[in-house]
């Protein structure tokens, strides 16, 4: 077999400056250029790929496909075609999966050494020789399966046994380091092998999916070393986007480091520690809990708080002062922004009542009918402190009575005939808002129009706000 090494028909559409090709039969041929996070669109609308010149690629491809040593055929469907030569990723789409012939080419725009990144010496350290779940997190283009490479070469340069789990095969690596497809294994499956095999480092290229969060999750877990590469818009949301498929507890375990790369550079590292304290926030040594601390490596400060708040994980930024004075968020903030509704739908599960909650420094106010105050405190306090294991919040139990009120001129009218609705009038600045009407016991919610105007069809409803009357309940929202 004769071997042929980086010379391909597809080496004429290329430049140092292209990062990927696409190609549509009897459109023009568009390239993406420039550098990672600057990428623009080139179209020379001279430039035709007809179909026969398509078809001739195509064939091309598929016989440098059988006689080369650094090609190979990863996936071979009857509508779509992957594969690799040299550097090139090639993925082929026919009709009816798309609407009509297309072709995409990526190809590595540089190849970088870990020395050109200029890395702080201690984020090296930390890179090389500390963390053993790093994800290097950035969006699509940015350059992070470059700094895979680069990384990935510093590890075989200290003699690491290094493997990969790619879908397809793209990275271009020395030959001693194995390279895993799920083309053709189940997750199980390389799952197996890896635990069996036991490599220093397992780089992830790329995380996506609940089974790739948790492979990830198992394998790092043995001990082996994780470099995962995400698709991320911000140095947090990779962190996320592990939340809900990894137990909040183990996360750190799992990821202690996040590369975040912009334009190539890392612009952003996160570290990651799990700690037992009082979310910022929140006043009472009681609600101490589990919370990861997210810092940043290069600021040297705490970023981000990731706890558990009534049933959600949260993740809450956390501030800084012109000073640079730590300003944490109130704990207002933090149930309005993420958790009001799970604690909403949690009382709804356990109180035989209408409620109304509103947050107050540090305290939950729980609004109840009068007539069921004794049974949600219960004997001796019993219940409500039963209430506040399940939603990790101090609260104080109130009345209806006890409800502030809209103090506002409020107008009724209509009602009286069948098909007649019942108008609650507002003023002016109430418009398009929800509404709290306490009627009896009973709380009603109701969204004003463009006049501020509420209507009341409902016969029923009708008749008990003319029979009982009602107050607007001045609330939060």
């Amino acid at each position: 077999m004769e071997t042929i090494l980086w010379n391909s028909v597809l080496d004429k559409y290329f430049d140092e400056q292209t990062m990927s090709l696409h190609l549509k039969a009897d459109r023009p041929v568009l390239r993406k250029k420039w550098t990672p996070g600057n990428w623009q669109p080139v179209v020379d609308p001279n430039e035709i790929m007809t179909k026969e010149n398509f078809n001739q690629l195509v064939d091309a491809l598929f016989k440098e496909v059988e006689t080369r040593d650094d090609a190979f055929l990863e996936i071979n469907r009857e509508l779509s075609k992957v594969m690799q030569v040299g550097p090139y990723r090639i993925v082929i789409v026919y009709a009816p999966l798309s609407d009509g012939m297309e072709m995409t080419v990526v190809k590595p725009v540089k190849k970088m050494s870990m020395e050109e990144y200029q890395l702080d010496p201690e984020l090296f350290d930390l890179l090389r020789n500390k963390a053993k779940g790093i994800l290097i997190s950035g969006a699509p283009g940015s350059g992070k399966s470059t700094f895979a490479g680069a990384l990935i070469d510093v590890y075989h340069k200290d003699n690491h046994i290094i493997k990969t789990i790619e879908s397809p095969r793209d990275l271009m690596l020395n030959d001693d380091i194995v390279q895993y497809s799920f083309t053709y294994g189940s997750h199980d499956e390389v799952r197996d092998i890896l635990l069996l095999s036991r490599p220093d480092y397992t780089i992830y290229d790329e995380v996506r999916n609940k089974p790739d969060f948790e492979l990830y999750k198992d394998l790092r877990l043995t001990g082996i070393g994780l470099v995962g590469v995400i698709h991320a818009t911000k140095p947090v949301d990779s962190i996320q986007r592990f939340i809900g498929s990894v137990e909040m507890g183990i996360i750190p375990q799992v990821i202690d480091t996040v590369l975040f790369i912009d334009k190539g550079q890392v612009s952003e590292v996160l570290q990651l520690e799990l700690t037992a304290k009082v979310p910022d926030g929140m006043m009472s040594e009681e609600l101490a809990r589990p919370v990861i601390v997210v810092s940043s490596f290069l600021q040297k400060r705490p970023l981000y708080e990731i706890y558990t708040f009534g049933e959600q994980v949260v993740v809450m930024p956390i501030s800084t002062d012109a000073e640079g004075n730590t300003k944490t968020p109130t704990k207002t903030q933090v149930v309005s922004q993420y958790a009001k509704e799970g604690i909403q739908r949690k009382l709804t599960q356990i109180l035989p009542c209408d409620f109304l909650i509103e947050i107050k420094g540090s305290e939950l106010e729980l609004y109840i009918p009068e007539y069921y105050k004794g049974k949600v405190i219960g004997k001796w306090g019993a219940a409500i402190n039963e209430l506040e294991k399940e939603i990790w919040l101090r609260i104080h139990v109130k009345t209806f009575n006890d409800l502030p009120l809209l103090d506002a001129k409020i107008d009724i009218a209509g009602g009286d005939r069948k098909n007649d609705p019942l108008i609650i009038s507002l003023p002016e600045e109430y418009r398009n808002k929800t509404i709290c009407l306490l009627v009896d016991d009973g709380l009603i919610y109701a969204k004003s129009n463009d006049q501020a105007n509420i209507l009341i069809n409902n016969r029923e409803t009708c008749n008990l706000i003319k029979k009982k009357g009602f107050v607007i309940v001045k609330t939060q929202n």
